[in-house]
């Protein structure tokens, strides 16, 4: 008899033991087989895997399925309060991780004419709310500024502050390794959830699938978060699959995020500090950005072109 979805999902969440979106759920049944052995099909399948799990939660009160965090399960007997859902591995175990990638964004956002950024990482282990996924759905992983005295004269800036003109912009982005159908809602609303305060945000991967970019495309026009494609031949000839909507600063999350994060907390400083003298204050603090050359050596040495493959 062939896995029903609620079966196929108990037997990956004990395999794996850590708390899966049904979406790596499904994709991980592919890489395994397991998709080969279940009667659950259809152009969606880790939806199904969904709807099935949370009937299941929704109808039995001692359901062996637990919801984790947002559109994340895990089982009931397990203790997820110290773990994190892992990375999926790719095609090869020493290709380079989401975070060796942040140093090709740094150098296209700083040089690329409608950025201009200075850039840093938020490494989410320095926050101190912690466990369950927390991080996950809270802070982007790069944020970015691009600040007006580097391309408007004082008098312009102080015309606009007086005038309650914002004169800086500031982007925040989600980096992921490779986006397809079977991730791309999951990782696109991770970016909505962690990028919506700033003036733009955008998601970010040197791959994505074609059924990824259809997905996309119907996303954006809803919800606004842009869709940047890092390209690991050449940093500079990254592009804008598609543009992020415009907006308001919010404070509100921007606040929350300086009181729990001591990087982002370190950002605003560092703009807060800029403004004030006129020209960029703490530039060390921002991520490195890397020459040519460097990029180069730093891409075959962490064998980033091996995402391509």
């Amino acid at each position: 008899m062939p896995l029903t979805g609620l079966q196929l999902s108990e037997k990956i969440l004990r395999e794996t033991k850590v708390p899966m979106t049904p979406g790596s759920m499904w994709e991980y049944a592919v890489k395994k087989g397991y998709d080969k052995e279940t009667g659950v099909r259809g152009k969606t399948p880790w939806q199904t895997l969904q709807a099935q799990i949370y009937v299941h939660i929704q109808k039995h009160d001692n359901s062996i399925f637990v919801k984790v965090s947002p559109g994340v399960f895990g089982l009931r007997e397990y203790d997820y309060s110290t773990v994190e859902e892992p990375a999926l591995k790719t095609k090869s175990n020493d290709t380079a991780s989401e975070r060796e990638l942040h140093p090709l964004l740094v150098a296209y956002v700083n040089s690329d004419p409608y950025f201009l950024g200075h850039t840093m990482t938020i490494q989410h282990e320095n926050s101190v709310k912690k466990g369950k996924n927390a991080e996950k759905w809270m802070h982007p992983d790069l944020v970015s500024v691009h600040l007006p005295f580097e391309d408007l004269s004082q008098d312009t800036i102080a015309l606009a502050k007086n005038a309650g003109i914002e004169t800086i912009t500031i982007f925040s982005f989600e980096m992921k390794k490779d986006v397809t159908g079977a991730n791309v809602r999951e990782y696109y609303f991770q970016a909505v959830s962690n990028s919506s305060w700033a003036n733009e945000g955008y998601l970010v991967s040197p791959k994505f699938s074609d059924e990824a970019l259809k997905q996309l495309s119907k996303l954006n026009a809803s919800f606004g978060i842009g869709v940047i494609k890092l390209n690991l031949d050449d940093v500079h000839q990254s592009e804008i699959l598609l543009p992020s909507k415009d907006n308001d600063l919010d404070m509100t999350m921007i606040d929350e995020l300086v009181r729990i994060n001591k990087d982002f907390s370190t950002f605003v400083s560092i703009i807060n500090k800029s403004m004030d003298a006129k020209g960029l204050f703490g530039e060390n603090k921002f991520d490195k950005v890397l020459d040519d050359e460097e990029l180069e050596q730093y891409i075959e040495k962490k064998k980033i072109r091996k995402l391509a493959i």
